[in-house]
């Protein structure tokens, strides 16, 4: 396996907790497993840097917190496993149906080579939900994801005049860990709303199947309330300046409020990176309780293309403990079905891993995306690439245009470098709302390869699979 293209039984993709479980389960197994991953060490978002921390920087665990720290007996797990594990690999095609075989294109060390797996697993994991208010393009404005990204790999921490805005578990668990790292920031705004009975009632159902988690959270809001200064029911979020971020304005308790601050940090939840998925031809669907395009599924991760799998958030938003839960399951899967080359029996769900549905169901009715955010207002900037605005695609949905494709035509939305992953939700979202029709109907932008930048030479140096299997 030392040649620039070669074969394996199976190639994941993602080494998160739901790609590594996935690899324990198969290397175990006897199977040659190959996990790409874009980092340089396993982890995964969640994970990120943990082993690294550990090794270097271990008074910063407790501060993590011990959810965090978990994280290091799956890496270790995962390195022994047997697994090769290869480390600064982008993933840029998946070969379509209509190809003789399966097979993956990678850059790796600055060369484009093919991969020919039996099977693949996708476990790339989650990114978070675009978020369009007015300033959100200025330099300073950053989403609180890459700040604790910054944070677990550099250990870098915001100034003090940080302020925090939007909604979702993850803005508390950021609060909380900048509160054992002696930060407080200036203030903390969250732009949900009020609680609905059904919320209230599945908040319930989740403390009686997952108390520990529902009581942490609980307090992580306390804490933010009654320490960090927290505001709840924020709406209008703005952000202002002229070169870069300045100050940053709001609405609450029905009065404008206006803040100076050189950080605004904003976050409204994690949608599944479905980017790859969508440019392989699996199947999608619109979920409307995570509001997201997530894949459809079958047994525990079989997909559309029975040769292609996915687990972990990539299938819809789970948290790290479903993630390692499905992973495992997938990895039996995907050993069963390469022994009998047929679909395998559908298993029951752990115990623990429907427990665990039961809180996640909870937090997508407590977290519910902002509505101002979805539909952002006309002079909006949607697309930050082509910065096109809110307006422009609501005037192209007047003019006939009946989805996010066609506006491509008209409006060069989603044709930047992201390949519309920081639009592609809120111009579904506009066009649907001005049409009057389901997110299912009105479809999502086509997602081509390559999803990875690649240059003209890397594709003529890249070996030919006849060459590399001589």
């Amino acid at each position: 396996m030392n040649t620039p293209s070669h074969t394996c039984d199976v190639a994941i993709v993602g080494a998160g907790p739901a790609g590594m479980a996935a690899a324990c389960v198969l290397a175990k197994n006897g199977r040659d497993v190959v996990v790409l991953d874009e980092q340089n060490g396993p982890g995964g978002q969640v994970y990120r840097g943990v082993d690294k921390i550990f090794d270097e920087r271990p008074e910063d665990l407790q501060s993590l917190g011990k959810e965090y720290a978990a994280g290091h007996a799956l890496t270790r797990r995962f390195r022994e496993s047997g697994a090769w594990y290869r480390p600064g690999v982008s993933v840029w095609e998946i070969a379509s149906e209509q190809e003789p075989e399966l097979a993956i294109g990678l850059i790796e060390d600055g060369l484009a080579r093919m991969l020919y797996p039996k099977h693949v697993i996708l476990a790339n994991g989650a990114m978070e939900r675009p978020v369009p208010f007015e300033g959100w393009t200025l330099p300073g404005v950053m989403t609180v994801g890459a700040a604790q990204t910054l944070l677990k790999s550099s250990r870098l921490l915001p100034c003090e005049d940080v302020v925090l805005a939007g909604t979702g578990p993850l803005l508390y668990l950021y609060v909380r860990q900048l509160k054992n790292l002696g930060v407080k920031p200036q203030a903390i705004l969250d732009t949900g709303s009020s609680l609905s009975l059904r919320a209230r009632l599945l908040g319930l159902d989740a403390l009686i199947a997952c108390p520990q988690s529902v009581w942490q959270g609980m307090q992580w809001v306390w804490n933010a309330k009654s320490e960090m200064g927290l505001t709840k029911r924020v709406h209008a979020l703005r952000a202002q300046g002229d070169d870069r971020l300045s100050s940053i304005s709001y609405e609450a308790r029905g009065r404008r409020h206006d803040l100076s601050t050189s950080l605004l940090l904003v976050h409204d939840g994690v949608i599944p990176n479905t980017w790859l998925s969508m440019s392989a031809g699996i199947r999608h669907r619109f979920d409307s309780a995570q509001s997201c395009w997530v894949p459809e599924i079958q047994g525990a991760g079989m997909t559309s293309r029975q040769c292609i799998s996915m687990a972990g958030d990539v299938v819809g938003i789970g948290g790290a403990q479903v993630a390692v839960l499905q992973g495992e399951r997938v990895g039996h899967e995907v050993d069963e079905y390469l022994k009998t080359q047929h679909p395998p029996r559908v298993s029951l769900e752990p115990f623990v891993l429907r427990r665990q549905r039961r809180l996640r169901r909870f937090l997508d009715h407590a977290f519910p995306p902002t509505a101002e955010f979805q539909l952002p207002e006309d002079d909006t900037i949607v697309c930050r690439c082509e910065e096109v605005t809110a307006g422009e695609i609501r005037q192209v949905a007047a003019r006939g245009c009946m989805g996010p494709n066609q506006s491509k035509a008209f409006t060069r939305c989603g044709m930047g470098p992201c390949m519309g992953r920081k639009c592609a939700l809120t111009v579904s979202q506009l066009m649907a709302q001005f049409h009057g029709v389901s997110l299912d109907k009105i479809g999502h932008y086509r997602i081509r390869p390559p999803i990875r930048p690649l240059t003209v030479g890397q594709l003529a140096d890249m070996p030919c699979h006849s060459e590399t299997s001589k």
